[in-house]
C-alpha cells in the first residue's frame, strides 16, 4: 500500500515531519476503516483543549526557577525549594502538560531555543519565599528544556512508525487501498495501534470521529513488575526498596496524581538524584519514569 510506504519514509527520515507523517495516518486510518483511532489523531495535530486529557507521556516534571533578593543579595534563576508547600501546589508549579500542537513543538524545537517558560502567579510567590530563610521570590517560573520537547517528539515518532511497520507486514506493499480495507477487516487494528505505538500501562486517548475518551492498561499493585521496570531505568536497589516502603506508608490514592507524602517524597528526592547525576539518566527522562512507574502501579 503506497500510503504506508509513503508515512514509513516520512518517520524514517530525521529531518522529516512529524505533521505530515500524522496527516498521511490520519487518511490511511480513513481508509482502511479506522476512524476510532483518528482521535488521537486529531488532537495531536491540533493540540489538547481539555488538560486532563493530555496523555502521560506529554507531561513533564518542570524545574521551578526564580529570582530572589533580600536586603543585601540577589540571585537569579535561582532554583527554588519546594518540600515545605502542600502537595497540590508542588504539583501545580512542577508539573507541565504540554498541550500544544506537534506542529508547535516542531517548530520550537526547530527554533533553537532554550527552554519554556510558564510565569508562577504572583499570589504564589510568598509562599514560595517561606522556604528561603528571608530571601524574598521577586518572580518564578516553571521552566522544562528543549531536549525534554525533543524527547515527546522521538517517542511519538519512533511508536508510531512501529504501528505502521506493524501494519505494514499484515497488509503488504503493493496491496491496493480496497484490497488493504479488507485485508484489516479481520485485524485488531485498534489493539495493534495501542500495543505498538503506546506499549502496555500507558494511558492514551482514542476516539470516533469527534468523541474522544481515555483508555487505560495497567498492571495494577505489582510490585515486581515495579521493580522491573524502575531497575531497567537503572534506579538503585535501595531507592525501589524506599518506594515499596513509602507506598505501605501512604494510603491509595483515588486520583492520578494525588499520592501520599512519603511517595510525592520518594519522587521529589529521585528528580533529584537526576539533577545532580547521583541517578545516572537524563532530567527529561526521570521525571516520565518516576511518573509512569507510580501511576502504573497505582492503576490510574
Amino acid at each position: 500500500m503506497k500510503l504506508l510506504n509513503d508515512i514509513v519514509d516520512v518517520l524514517m527520515n530525521e529531518s522529516g515531519s512529524l505533521n505530515e507523517a500524522l496527516l498521511k495516518t490520519k487518511v490511511l486510518l480513513h481508509k482502511i476503516g479506522q476512524r476510532e483511532l483518528v482521535g488521537w489523531v486529531n488532537v495531536e495535530l491540533n493540540g489538547y483543549d481539555d488538560t486532563d486529557a493530555i496523555p502521560s507521556y506529554r507531561r513533564l516534571q518542570a524545574r521551578v526557577l526564580g529570582n530572589i533578593s533580600n536586603i543585601r543579595y540577589r540571585y537569579s534563576n535561582y532554583t527554588l525549594p519546594l518540600m515545605h508547600l502542600e502537595p497540590k501546589m508542588r504539583d501545580f508549579l512542577q508539573e507541565s502538560p504540554l498541550g500544544h500542537s506537534l506542529g508547535v513543538l516542531e517548530t520550537f524545537v526547530g527554533d533553537g531555543k532554550n527552554s519554556l517558560r510558564r510565569p508562577t502567579p504572583p499570589e504564589l510567590l510568598h509562599a514560595l519565599s517561606e522556604g528561603l530563610g528571608g530571601y524574598t521570590v521577586v518572580d518564578a517560573w516553571s521552566q522544562i528544556e528543549q531536549s525534554q520537547i525533543r524527547q515527546v517528539l522521538i517517542e511519538v515518532r519512533s511508536r508510531l512508525l512501529d504501528f505502521i511497520l506493524a501494519l505494514q507486514d499484515k497488509v503488504g506493499e503493493d496491496m491496493s487501498d480496497e484490497d488493504a480495507k479488507k485485508a484489516t477487516a479481520g485485524l485488531d487494528v485498534k489493539g495493534m495501534f495501542h500495543g505498538a505505538v503506546f506499549g502496555d500501562n500507558v494511558t492514551i486517548l482514542v476516539g470516533h470521529q469527534s468523541q474522544q475518551h481515555v483508555s487505560n492498561t495497567n498492571v495494577k499493585n505489582d510490585a515486581a513488575s515495579l521493580a522491573a521496570e524502575l531497575r531497567k531505568n537503572g534506579v538503585a536497589e535501595a531507592d525501589i526498596q524506599a518506594l515499596n516502603t513509602a507506598i505501605a506508608q501512604d494510603p491509595a490514592p483515588t486520583t492520578a496524581g494525588q499520592y501520599g507524602p512519603a511517595v510525592k517524597a520518594w519522587m521529589s528526592g529521585m528528580l533529584s538524584k537526576a539533577v545532580d547525576t547521583t541517578w545516572k539518566i537524563s532530567i527529561s527522562a526521570a521525571g516520565g519514569v518516576v511518573a509512569a512507574a507510580v501511576k502504573n502501579y497505582y492503576g490510574m
